[in-house]
């Protein structure tokens, strides 16, 4: 299904970063067999599509978080409760026009964006000793905008490999890049002691994000979803939304983005090819005890609520309510005294 509309053609003309990995996706994409590398992902580097909505051309694909969740509470089965606010990334593509010199590239325009078999799918890492990086939401909608290419090597291949259903999480890593990988100044030299410098996927602050550490499988809810266009900041924009999250285990984590295409087929390769990655921002998942209560909904939720995508919509701020309740039995004798925490999510009424 295509969109139509009108939309102002954008150019772009990279800096020196990007015409090094466009310079190394030019040199290895004619020889990637020498790497055994049938299921790979080419994550926010240019590829060459040769079937699909994007036949004949070269793409990168670029995802950007622009919503994190800031907090949430532990998955149970009587409760479940979704991160707050809901996770939100952009998805946007970009054609490369020189193939030989690599230093322009054309945003492609919603109305040639067809959206059917685009996915976008989530895993999570634990963030340890990481409260001083957690902060509070930017301004008063909570956006962020996080670019994974300040902290992420754009170099590091992932594997991917896909079944009937799609994504596989539990594919087998392994660190594909031709180079070395390099990481953030500052890191401190024992990280590189401690871990495989392949493992090493990002990193917040000093503290690495090991690939083995991941804990997907943590995860409930809708962790696969579809994009949806919508007015943002004036520009028509493709979003995938993460409404449906919940963590089964407390502590500090954060997640990854991953997108891909059903119906797009990467030259030289068999399989669906991961097209673009990031990380998103930290947040703290709480016992039921500790839980502090949840925040007015943000601008951005509201917005994207009225296209049609179910999310729960606060008005107002709904902070932990304590309750000394005394039972009484019917001569009139108290039998004891417990607490009782309440949160609802159904009321615009904020609560004591």
């Amino acid at each position: 299904m295509f969109n139509s509309g009108i939309h102002a053609h954008h150019i772009h003309q990279p800096g020196g970063a990007y015409h090094d990995r466009i310079h190394q996706q030019q040199s290895t994409s004619r020889g990637f067999e020498n790497y055994n590398s049938a299921r790979i992902g080419l994550c926010s580097l240019p590829i060459r599509f040769e079937c699909g909505q994007f036949a004949g051309k070269i793409i990168r694909s670029e995802l950007c978080e622009i919503q994190k969740a800031d907090l949430g509470r532990k998955y149970a089965r009587v409760d479940r409760r979704p991160l707050d606010p809901p996770p939100v990334v952009t998805l946007r593509f970009f054609e490369v026009l020189n193939e030989v010199t690599s230093q322009r590239e054309r945003e492609l325009t919603f109305e040639e964006i067809q959206i059917l078999g685009l996915l976008c799918t989530v895993d999570l890492f634990p963030v340890i000793d990481a409260e001083s990086h957690l902060g509070s939401p930017t301004g008063k909608s909570g956006h962020r905008k996080s670019n994974s290419s300040s902290t992420t090597n754009s170099s590091h291949y992932s594997p991917i490999s896909y079944d009937s259903h799609g994504y596989t999480p539990g594919s087998s890593v392994h660190n594909l890049s031709p180079t070395s990988p390099t990481y953030p100044i500052g890191r401190p030299a024992t990280v590189s002691r401690t871990h495989c410098p392949g493992d090493i996927v990002h990193s917040v602050g000093y503290n690495p994000i090991i690939e083995s550490s991941k804990m997907t499988d943590s995860l409930v809810g809708a962790t696969f979803v579809q994009p949806q266009f919508i007015d943002y900041e004036g520009t028509r924009t493709l979003i995938f939304v993460f409404s449906d999250l919940a963590v089964k285990n407390e502590g500090t984590f954060l997640l990854r983005y991953r997108m891909f295409d059903l119906f797009s087929k990467a030259e030289g390769h068999e399989d669906r090819v991961i097209q673009a990655e990031c990380y998103g921002g930290t947040f703290r998942v709480y016992s039921t005890k500790e839980f502090p209560g949840l925040r007015a909904s943000t601008e951005l939720t509201k917005l994207i609520s009225r296209y049609g995508i179910r999310l729960n919509i606060r008005e107002t701020e709904r902070r932990r309510r304590t309750k000394d309740a005394h039972t009484e039995t019917p001569s009139g004798t108290r039998r004891g005294k417990r607490k009782q925490a309440s949160f609802d999510d159904h009321e615009g009424v904020e609560e004591d």
